[in-house]
C-alpha cells in the first residue's frame, strides 16, 4: 500500500521589522531603524510572504513602503544639504578670518566704532589681540 505524503507543516514566516512613529513635526514617520531615544513607537512585523488573507493589507504595506522609502530619500536630501550648508558656510568664514588676518598683519591705521557710536583708532595691544583672535578663527575655519 503506498502512503500519501502528509501535508507539509506551516513554516514560519521571515520577519521584518518597520518602526512607526511620529516625530516633532506631527509626520506619520517609518524606518527599518528605530527611532531616536525618547519618542514613543510602535514596531509593525510585515511577512515576507503574504496569504491570500493579507491582500488586502499588502497594499496598504506597499503605501506604507512607499511613504517609508519617500522619507528615507526626504531624510538623506535633507541631510547632504544641510551638510552643504554648512561647509559653505564654513569656506565663507574661511575668508572672511583670512582677511581680518590680512588687514590686522598690513601697515594700515585700524579703526573701530565703540559703544558710544564714535571711531577710534586701534592701537598696537588692541590689533596684536585681535591679531591673535583673527589667527585663531582662520585656524578653525580654514583647517577643518
Amino acid at each position: 500500500m503506498a502512503q500519501t505524503p502528509a501535508p507539509a507543516q506551516p513554516q514560519p514566516q521571515a520577519q521584518q521589522s518597520i518602526y512607526k512613529w511620529t516625530d516633532a513635526e506631527g509626520k506619520l514617520q517609518y524606518s527599518e531603524l528605530p527611532p531616536p531615544s525618547g519618542i514613543t513607537y510602535e514596531v509593525v512585523r510585515k511577512s515576507a510572504k503574504a496569504t491570500p488573507g493579507e491582500a488586502a493589507l499588502s497594499s496598504q504595506q506597499a503605501r506604507e513602503r512607499e511613504e517609508l522609502a519617500r522619507q528615507e530619500a526626504e531624510r538623506k536630501a535633507q541631510a547632504e544639504q544641510a551638510q552643504q550648508s554648512a561647509q559653505d558656510q564654513r569656506a565663507k568664514n574661511c575668508e572672511i578670518a583670512k582677511k581680518n588676518v590680512d588687514v590686522l598683519q598690513s601697515d594700515s591705521q585700524i579703526v573701530k566704532t565703540n559703544a558710544e557710536g564714535k571711531k577710534v583708532v586701534v592701537d598696537a595691544e588692541q590689533r596684536a589681540a585681535e591679531l591673535k583672535k583673527a589667527q585663531k578663527d582662520a585656524d578653525y575655519y580654514c583647517n577643518p
